[in-house]
Order: structure tokens, then sequence, then C-alpha cells
């Protein structure tokens, strides 16, 4: 997974320390895909904007235990 919005860390850069601008140039579904792919295994996954900028993403898996 791509992540090149800003952080509190790095301010308003990539991980490669280029500046970011715009949306990124992904083929993936973002938020949206991973919240079917976390819903198919049962769980749950929680997504808020953060106010530095970016996202805080939690997701719950539950584990089958023997």
């Amino acid at each position: 997974m791509l992540n090149s919005g800003p952080s509190v860390l790095s301010g308003n850069r990539s991980a490669g320390g280029e500046p970011v601008s715009g949306r990124a140039d992904g083929t993936g579904r973002g938020l949206l895909g991973l919240r079917e792919r976390v819903t198919v295994y049962g769980g749950d996954l929680d997504a808020r904007r953060r106010l530095g900028g970016g996202y805080r993403v939690r997701a719950r898996i539950p584990l089958d235990r023997p």
C-alpha cells in the first residue's frame, strides 16, 4: 500500500523526501478496498482524518484460537 499523504513527522513530504502534490496515482481502491478486505475476515476498520493531514487507520481482525 502506498502512503503518499503528509505526515506529522515529515511535514508535507513523501517518504522519499519529495513534496507531496495532489492525489497519488495508485491503482488500488484505498480505504474502501481495505474495509472490504477486513470485512471478508469478520473484522472492522476505523479510519479517521488526522489534524496534521493523513489518516489514522485501525483494523481489527478476529483470530481463531485452537
